[in-house]
């Protein structure tokens, strides 16, 4: 039902998408108007999904992907808010270029984090008031090394409670595509010698030090020793991780597999268990997608060519559940905790929960087996979706949103 409900095998009602009844009352509302009763099974039916952050390049006119499109794979996903990085073909740093989105609780909600300085050069601001009164969720900044433009942001009155998300993906000199161990050696890839992201996570968490009111995050963790520099932070940071982050590693992919080239850059078996212990810990709150489309030109290019990332809303909730509730025994409500609940406190939104006259609900089947291709999703792009002709189990079979 929401964030402080157990899972409850119940009577449910839906008529046209909309919950209309529960318990008793469903069925004796069922009988009157004759509609057939169904058997659940093990099917689960939850609050919608939230997306911390995903990038949409071009968002009305984008051939790898755009709005109509995305909104359609996501909802259908499960998916009920995305916020957008300003990450884009037309930086997202002043107020006309946040494209105006009118939220409403029968489809999903799209928010656009804006650009904490111009075109994230780190150099000038943005107008920071003008951009969070235009409908930004927050700030978004990779540039944070040159802290006096950072402390100049942070001293300034618009900055108040929205959160400003610092990323660790930024661009780098290096060829390497997966961080260095025995097992990405052997792959023959190029790998990355030096990745710097855990004196990233120090620098960022020293500004934090100095503005502990401000609501600092801290984008798409995925170095066990930054964990342990977290851990022994004394004032509270918040943290996102990526979804992939969390089910792929060096040890446990094909070698053709798309997965291997995203942003974060994957590691070792290790160290993911240990993203997966910080998790469980609180020291990561939110998984995010972490989206990034491409084309069939880019994907069939070398993958030294190719440029990084993966976009598979509709994979998220079928691996994340076989990995956590299948294989590890999590309690249900403690995976929504992290794709849903702690998102929408992130972003400063409502919490999604199931109510009377509500659309915004989904229903997953753990046991639908489907195949992960483009024919099959009913698409040609985007393209560069991981564990690609392979059969997966479980399955986001309705929503109520509209389409």
């Amino acid at each position: 039902m929401g964030s402080s409900a157990t899972v409850i095998k119940d009577n449910l009602l839906i008529i046209d998408g909309k919950i209309e009844a529960f318990g008793n009352k469903a069925k004796e509302e069922a009988l009157k108007k004759n509609i057939k009763i169904s058997r659940s099974g093990n099917k689960i039916l939850a609050p919608l999904l939230i997306d911390s952050h995903s990038f949409l390049k071009d968002p009305l006119t984008g051939f790898d992907d755009n709005l109509e499109n995305l909104k359609f794979r996501a909802k259908r996903s499960g998916f009920g808010t995305i916020a957008f990085l300003p990450n884009s073909n037309n930086w997202r740093d002043n107020p006309e270029k946040i494209p105006f989105q009118k939220n409403n609780a029968f489809d999903l909600n799209i928010y656009f984090w804006g650009s904490f300085s111009l075109e994230d050069e780190g150099k000038n601001l943005s107008h920071h008031d003008a951009l969070l009164k235009s409908g930004s969720i927050g700030l978004s900044t990779s540039n944070f090394f040159d802290t006096s433009i950072i402390f100049k942001g942070l001293s300034l009155d618009a900055v108040k409670s929205s959160p400003i998300l610092f990323s660790l993906t930024k661009k780098s000199l290096q060829k390497g595509i997966i961080n260095k161990d025995i097992k990405s050696l052997q792959s023959g890839f190029y790998v990355i010698d030096n990745n710097n992201e855990v004196s990233e996570v120090k620098n960022i968490l020293g500004i934090k030090n100095i503005f502990p009111d401000k609501n600092i995050v801290i984008k798409n963790i995925s170095d066990s020793n930054s964990l342990k520099e977290i851990e022994k932070q004394t004032i509270p940071i918040s943290t996102t991780v990526s979804w992939w982050s969390l089910i792929a590693d060096t040890n446990n992919l094909e070698l053709d597999d798309l997965g291997w080239k995203v942003d974060p850059p994957l590691g070792s078996q290790e160290n993911r268990e240990f993203l997966i212990k910080g998790l469980e810990n609180d020291l990561i709150q939110a998984i995010a997608v972490n989206s990034k489309a491409l084309n069939d030109e880019d994907t069939f290019s070398p993958i030294n060519d190719r440029p990084v990332g993966i976009s598979s809303f509709e994979l998220v909730l079928p691996l994340l559940w076989e990995e956590f509730v299948h294989k590890r025994d999590w309690p249900i409500p403690k995976l929504w905790k992290y794709l849903s609940f702690n998102p929408s406190n992130l972003l400063g939104i409502m919490q999604e929960k199931i109510s009377i006259g509500s659309k915004r609900w989904l229903i997953f089947d753990p046991d639908t087996k489907w195949l992960n291709n483009q024919i099959n999703l009913g698409y040609d792009s985007p393209s560069n979706f991981p564990k690609k002709n392979e059969l997966i189990k479980g399955k986001v079979i309705h929503v109520g949103l509209d389409f």
